[in-house]
């Protein structure tokens, strides 16, 4: 069970995804796409399992460094890389493994980036910063304080093998899944790298190198990059694209009714009946033109998190 401990970071998590969401969605929209990351990272359907298996202090450093980036970015290079190792030493504190998982998703920033140079300068500050900061603020706390022990810094890697979490949405992941790859090939087509792409990198080398600690911090990364692209307009004022979300929610809710110990399966083909049924009902319209599969995808997240809720309060 979460403890408060648990509780309180999870809360910081929530309201450091709002504001990544607030930050990567522009000057157009900006308090959609907090509102929305913010309902993304609540309403995802293991989040209850990912409070009970996962490391919230990860999900915090991750989300800290991420949101503290996105809103320090039009600062200059040397300000803005000593804030970042300000955060970094802060890794080095909670032993999270993601200080070297996240030094591996700075590679490709540096190397899209318009001054490859001055990037190289700007990584070498956050880690040497990081490290010296961790070392003096540890190293005085280790004189005030004898009985602290061994630096957690022996132990900052977790690696016990890959994992896939017994609970993944599969909404959540097709939704995941296309959010980092349009920030991927944004950054191939424009020769170009900022602080989403390097969200968009952190959150395929988590993917890939998944442990248990993880799950939170995997759903609190994709909360913001999937919020880019749903909080638009033509997204959220369509009224067919609304249609379509809704067939997919009741859709998915009946399955998942008639297949409780199935769900993937419950969610698969509850989509893919919409996916085709709207295609075919609207295939005279405008709304081929517009993300419908994005909107099953939410319809089909909604509606898990709904029958997972109906599950436990029956339960």
């Amino acid at each position: 069970m979460p403890t408060i401990e648990t509780g309180v970071l999870a809360l910081l998590t929530a309201g450091l995804v709002f504001a990544a969401g607030w930050r990567m969605q522009g000057p157009q929209t900006p308090a959609a796409g907090g509102a929305t990351a913010f309902l993304l990272f609540l309403l995802h359907p293991a989040l209850s399992f990912a409070l009970s298996s996962s490391s919230a202090r990860d999900a915090v450093f991750v989300m800290l460094f991420v949101s503290a980036w996105l809103w320090v970015e039009h600062w200059s290079v040397f300000m803005r890389s000593c804030a970042l190792a300000a955060i970094y030493a802060f890794g080095l504190w909670i032993a999270s493994p993601f200080v070297l998982w996240g030094l591996a998703a700075m590679v490709p920033w540096v190397l899209f980036n318009r001054r490859p140079l001055v990037a190289v300068g700007s990584l070498l500050i956050v880690l040497l910063g990081g490290l010296t900061l961790f070392a003096v603020t540890w190293g005085g706390s280790w004189v005030l304080l004898p009985a602290a022990g061994q630096a957690i810094f022996t132990s900052w890697v977790r690696w016990k093998g890959a994992a896939v979490p017994p609970a993944v949405s599969l909404p959540w992941l097709l939704l995941a899944a296309g959010a980092v790859l349009e920030r991927v090939w944004e950054m191939l087509k424009t020769r170009r790298a900022d602080a989403s792409i390097f969200a968009a990198v952190l959150f395929v080398i988590a993917a890939l190198c998944v442990l248990p600690e993880s799950s939170l911090t995997l759903i609190a990364l994709s909360a913001p990059l999937i919020a880019r692209s749903l909080a638009k307009k033509e997204f959220l004022y369509l009224r067919r694209i609304r249609w379509v979300a809704a067939a997919a929610f009741g859709t998915t809710l009946l399955f998942g009714m008639a297949l409780p110990s199935k769900p993937w399966m419950a969610t698969g083909v509850a989509m893919v009946m919409i996916g085709l049924a709207s295609r075919f009902f609207y295939r005279r319209s405008r709304l081929l033109d517009y993300p419908m599969g994005e909107a099953v995808c939410l319809g089909a997240y909604v509606a898990e998190t709904a029958g997972m809720l109906a599950h436990r309060w029956g339960a």
